[in-house]
């Protein structure tokens, strides 16, 4: 019994030898996971002892220190000026008076008014100009008529005209400014909004059945009101919309010109008959009577009522850059208080640039916006204008900035 017993209790020992190696072996996994586990959950991690340089670039940008320049609402005389000037045929108002006047855009407040002329601004080839004084102020007048060769003033000397009647064409005047540069923006409309768009009469198609028409062939049209107007239309093809280079807003669509028709029977369809053709009609290209009886001649240039801030948004006949005469499309229109003959000055933004001598790295300076040149409003839209680039120091581009000059 006691070796049966002795073998028993051997084999319970070498038992539990091996269930106490078994749990030795698992309390050492056991404790070397909770070394892992209390590792991970450390609130001190590795990678955080080690402490980086902050390499993000600094920057800053400040504004160049400028003199912000008033209005100009002091009329300064060129120190050079002519005592006398002959009036040629080709000039304009704004050139005889960039000839006195700094800004020849003020040339409507400082024109001394004749008793003897009742237009003061209508001048002709050969008449005589000169500067007078006026209750101590300088003015510009007619001296001498160029038709009749006899002097109205000259100086403190008044001379007594009798009365006579001069008959000349309003036409052979002198204008504002070069009307062949505008010609086409008058005769033309060459914006459309796109209501307009949408509701303007269009080619149906033709009598030949032709896909392309010319001068004489008949066109029929659909949607043409005949009641008002002389019957006379243009024939235009919607172009690119000109968009707001600053909001992204449509402000219109350029109309391409494309023809002139005259009414020959009313309905719906009408028939126009094509007078005078620049392209070949094609079929859905619209319609609108012609009406020239709000045409301006002679624009007074004057600063907006307002002081307003726009993009040059389209270069007409341009490609990247403009001159002297050449037009612009803007975004700024009657809904800007914007009128005819508006003036504003072209300013080419400064830029942005890196001064090297400052601690900061990548310290910036926004460098001065500069005046280039001055534009004058000849035609004005809902939303956008054209107008003529009356002074260009520098090729004007898109997009250059526009303000009250």
């Amino acid at each position: 019994m006691r070796k049966i017993n002795d073998t028993n209790y051997t084999n319970a020992g070498v038992s539990m030898s091996h269930h106490n190696k078994r749990l030795l072996t698992n309390g050492l996994f056991i404790f070397a996971g909770l070394l892992l586990l209390g590792g991970c959950t450390s609130t001190k991690e590795p990678y955080a002892v080690v402490e980086q340089e902050d390499t993000t670039p600094v920057e800053k940008t400040i504004q160049a220190k400028t003199t912000p320049q008033k209005p100009r609402e002091t009329i300064i005389y060129e120190p050079e000026h002519p005592e006398t000037y002959i009036v040629q045929k080709g000039d304009t108002l704004w050139d005889i008076s960039s000839n006195f006047l700094r800004d020849p855009w003020f040339w409507p407040e400082i024109w001394y008014k004749n008793p003897q002329v009742s237009n003061p601004h209508l001048i002709y080839p050969g008449d005589e100009l000169a500067i007078i004084y006026v209750g101590g102020q300088k003015r510009i007048q007619v001296i001498q008529r160029g038709e009749t060769g006899q002097a109205v003033s000259k100086g403190l000397k008044i001379v007594k005209l009798s009365p006579r009647i001069r008959s000349q064409s309003i036409d052979a005047s002198i204008p504002s400014i070069p009307m062949e540069s505008i010609r086409q923006l008058l005769e033309k409309p060459l914006i459309i909004s796109e209501e307009d768009l949408a509701n303007s009469a269009y080619v149906l198609d033709s009598k030949n059945n032709n896909l392309a028409n010319a001068i004489n062939d008949v066109l029929y049209v659909r949607n043409l009101d005949t009641s008002k107007g002389n019957g006379r239309f243009q024939v235009f093809r919607p172009n690119k919309p000109l968009v707001d280079t600053t909001t992204g807003e449509v402000l219109g669509y350029e109309a391409l010109y494309v023809a002139e028709a005259k009414l020959e029977r009313r309905g719906d369809p009408a028939s126009v008959r094509v007078t005078s053709s620049s392209r070949e009609i094609f079929r859905d290209d619209r319609v609108l009577p012609i009406d020239n009886s709000n045409l301006e001649r002679d624009f007074f240039p004057r600063p907006p009522k307002d002081q307003v801030s726009g993009r040059i948004i389209s270069l007409l006949d341009g490609i990247s850059q403009l001159g002297q005469y050449d037009t612009v499309a803007i975004n700024l229109g009657k809904r800007d208080g914007l009128v005819t003959g508006n003036i504003l000055a072209i300013n080419r933004i400064g830029n942005i640039v890196i001064d090297r001598n400052e601690k900061e790295r990548n310290f910036k300076v926004k460098l001065p916006d500069e005046r280039i040149g001055l534009i004058m409003v000849v035609r004005t839209y809902d939303k956008m204008s054209f107008a003529l680039i009356m002074e260009a120091n520098e090729p004007i581009r898109l997009n250059e900035q526009l303000t009250s000059p």
